[in-house]
């Protein structure tokens, strides 16, 4: 391991660290932003998930601008913009009143972060290796979970829900990593610059989607179940926090949002193995019914032992459709638009945006103390995805038996 160190760009080095550190911060306060939201601001669930879900939806379509400008203007004058940004936003969390506040600066952080993300990546990418290129994305993404893991206990012992002084120390953690990112790299800001990339448009995600028909109902799937998977955040976390039944609810969802993390870094090797022996279509239904399973097993249970295996059922879920959605993706682009067909992933970004409203509604409408309601509906919900998944398998496999009849 010390000899692959040696070998790493500092560029690698310093995103990876930097990842881990910044990710702790991150997740010492966003977690709990929606009970923040709801018993220290008296934000109506409805609009709490509002505020939650427009992060996924600028997020959506500020890529494209930041994934244009890194091509034209190189990837670290982008990053160093996006991450003292980034820095100020949530500096801004910490003196925010007024809902509209918090709407514009969550509006904010999606941006920030669909600039900042993505180009790191790229950049990774440009720095390494064909080799070495798995070792260094699963580094940084082994450092996500563990700052994951470790974030929301530091979080919930600073108070993280009815405090701001946890959102300072987020933004001084992020300022720090900016300022390492200017003083360490800019150096090698020749190195950095990014390559001739296929662009991505929405006009060109519409075209494909019109034509290929397995991958709209692809997409119409992943959309509902990021619905799904966008619940943990906000109507869960509003849940857990103020259900009666559940004592030291923000302790207790801390410690779920740990176990989502453990459970990623434990589970991810051993189930996307598994998993690949399926078509891909059929493995996206097991996972959007893992999810199902997870959304009810929130709604009836009473403890946290049921939780917990709720929890596990649902980071299941999110790693088989994590995975198998690029699996799905990488089969059906053509090799001259695979740019394309992976940026119309991006559509499914709707979902993860309207899930935190959908959810809020129903807190709205049913309170804190009907959850086999709020979550049942939401199984349901849920649910509606597996005949999108069916539809498009049936298509596809009609489409391979054509093209095997033909030759």
């Amino acid at each position: 391991m010390r000899g692959l160190l040696k070998k790493w760009h500092p560029a690698v080095i310093v995103i990876v660290a930097g990842t881990l550190f910044t990710r702790a911060a991150f997740f010492m306060t966003m977690p709990f932003l929606a009970i923040y939201l709801y018993n220290e601001k008296g934000i109506d669930p409805a609009m709490v998930g509002l505020i939650i879900g427009v992060s996924a939806l600028t997020g959506t379509f500020g890529g494209f601008f930041g994934g244009y400008l890194s091509d034209r203007i190189g990837r670290l004058p982008v990053m160093t913009v996006a991450i003292f940004t980034w820095s100020a936003v949530f500096a801004g969390f910490a003196i925010a009143d007024l809902v509209w506040h918090f709407f514009l600066l969550n509006m904010l952080n999606g941006l920030c972060r669909s600039w900042f993300e993505p180009i790191s990546r790229a950049l990774l990418a440009d720095v390494t290796t064909k080799e070495t290129r798995l070792y260094v994305f699963n580094a940084r993404y082994f450092a996500i979970n563990v700052g994951a893991a470790i974030g929301p206990v530091v979080g919930t012992q600073l108070g993280s829900s009815d405090s701001t002084q946890t959102f300072y120390i987020t933004a001084v953690s992020y300022l720090l990593y900016a300022m390492l990112i200017v003083f360490t790299l800019r150096g090698y800001s020749t190195e950095l610059k990014g390559g001739e990339e296929r662009k991505f448009s929405i006009k060109s995600a519409i075209g494909v989607l019109t034509r290929d028909k397995v991958l709209a109902f692809f997409l119409i799937g992943n959309t509902i179940v990021m619905m799904a998977q966008s619940q943990m955040d906000t109507t869960l976390a509003q849940y857990i926090g103020n259900a009666p039944q559940f004592e030291n609810g923000v302790k207790l969802f801390a410690y779920l949002v740990v176990t989502n993390a453990i459970t990623v870094l434990l589970l991810q090797f051993p189930v996307t193995n598994y998993v690949r022996r399926f078509q891909p279509m059929n493995a996206l239904r097991f996972g959007s019914f893992a999810f199902s399973l997870a959304l009810l097993g929130f709604g009836l249970s009473t403890n946290w032992i049921f939780l917990v295996i709720s929890m596990v059922f649902l980071t299941v879920g999110e790693i088989i459709v994590f995975v198998m959605s690029d699996v799905l993706l990488d089969d059906l682009a053509p090799e001259h638009m695979r740019g394309t067909y992976f940026g119309a992933m991006s559509f499914r970004s709707i979902g993860f945006s309207a899930g935190p409203w959908i959810g809020g509604l129903l807190l709205s409408t049913f309170g804190f103390e009907q959850g086999f309601y709020v979550f049942g509906i939401l199984t349901l919900i849920s649910l509606l995805s597996l005949p999108f998944f069916q539809y498009g398998e049936g298509i596809r496999k009609t489409l391979i038996e054509q093209q095997s009849a033909s030759t």
